[in-house]
């Protein structure tokens, strides 16, 4: 039996993306790690209120990531609690940590996406940020006892960018789409109590610069059609704010703060979903529009080639006459039938759990 410590800061869908990987993957592995000891640190926020199986003890460590506070304390908690292993569901691990780590990188878009506009810091804070995060995910991926990714795309930016990385040490675990999204679409019909358009093409995501929005808005704005709306789903920023600025509000609807029934809802109820993004470590939001049967059209790059193969339309990210063109003759085509994508979190958790016990395998014998 080994004693690991799991870092779950990030649980909670406030956290988005990562919130949700998190809080899915805490809901399913403790029970594929009944042979360990389980130390879950956790935010004050959910301390209180999460239950965990038998094998777990919460510890509350509500210390902020990407921080001063964190390289120190943090290694002096996990000392405390004696642990053999540190599994992480985010690249950082502090510098001082001295067990062996399972790391998860979900994505390389900070290390190819650099400069100005994608930080809303003042010059010299993004500096010192960038030097943290450059110096955080070396130490992170070269130390790892084993790295966890969502694809064979992330493993390949890695062996790029980190030649120090064992390719052995890489394992790609694909993800899987929200619970929610297996329900039957015939479930939920109508717009519910939101007020939506009639017509619309939506986007899930942020608003930053790698989400490349701009190329999406161009595209609606040549289709020059009254009877077909842009719904963006996006949380309120400065990234949202000025990629908009340039643009007519007309026909256009943000939303941010949806629950999860609205979010079902909006999807369900679009005539297509476009993913526009310039670099992605999956690509969880084609999944599920595909789930509930709404066509997809992403932009043609190789993690999306990866995961959605010839389910979608694929079209330059570069180009918006092209985009434009392909909601055009996807609007005019007969809707698709939905997906049935049978992976779940419980999979995509056992997977986990396996590369955990590979490592711990490694260790020496418990105290």
């Amino acid at each position: 039996m080994a004693r690991i410590a799991i870092d779950a800061r990030f649980y909670g869908t406030e956290h988005t993306g990562l919130g949700r990987y998190t809080t899915n993957v805490l809901s399913y592995l403790p029970n594929h790690l009944k042979d360990h000891q389980l130390f879950v640190l956790l935010r004050r926020k959910y301390f209180e209120t999460l239950t965990l199986p038998a094998n777990c003890t919460k510890v509350l460590f509500d210390v902020p990531h990407y921080t001063f506070s964190e390289q120190i304390f943090y290694p002096l908690k996990l000392a405390s609690l004696r642990v053999d292993l540190l599994y992480t569901l985010h690249f950082n691990t502090p510098i001082l940590i001295k067990v062996p780590t399972v790391v998860t990188v979900h994505d390389l878009i900070k290390t190819y996406f650099t400069g100005r506009e994608t930080t809303t810091r003042a010059p010299w804070l993004y500096r010192l940020k960038r030097a943290g995060y450059n110096l955080d995910v070396r130490h992170s991926l070269v130390n790892a006892s084993a790295v966890i990714v969502p694809t064979n795309t992330v493993k390949n930016q890695i062996l790029a960018n980190f030649p120090l990385v064992k390719p052995e040490h890489i394992h790609p675990i694909p993800e899987a789409p929200d619970p929610m999204f297996k329900r039957s679409p015939k479930l939920d019909t109508g717009h519910s109590s939101l007020d939506l358009p009639s017509k619309y093409i939506l986007f899930v995501g942020n608003a930053y610069p790698h989400k490349n929005l701009p190329v999406l808005l161009e595209a609606f704005k040549k289709l020059k059609d009254p009877t077909l709306n842009l719904v963006i789903v996006s949380k309120l920023s400065p990234f949202l704010s000025r990629t908009l600025a340039p643009y007519e509000p007309k026909n256009i609807h943000i939303m941010s703060e949806l629950t999860d029934q609205e979010l079902y809802t909006v999807y369900q109820n679009a005539s297509a979903l476009v993913t526009p993004s310039l670099m992605e470590g999956y690509g969880l939001v084609g999944l599920e529009a595909m789930m509930l049967g709404v066509p997809v059209i992403a932009s043609n790059i190789p993690v999306y080639r990866e995961v959605y193969g010839d389910l979608v339309t694929y079209f330059d990210p570069t180009n918006s006459d092209q985009l434009s063109g392909a909601i055009k003759s996807l609007l005019a085509a007969p809707a698709p039938v939905p997906l049935k994508f049978t992976r779940t979190w419980d999979n995509v958790s056992q997977s986990i759990a396996e590369v955990i016990n590979a490592s711990c395998a490694r260790l020496r014998p418990s105290k």
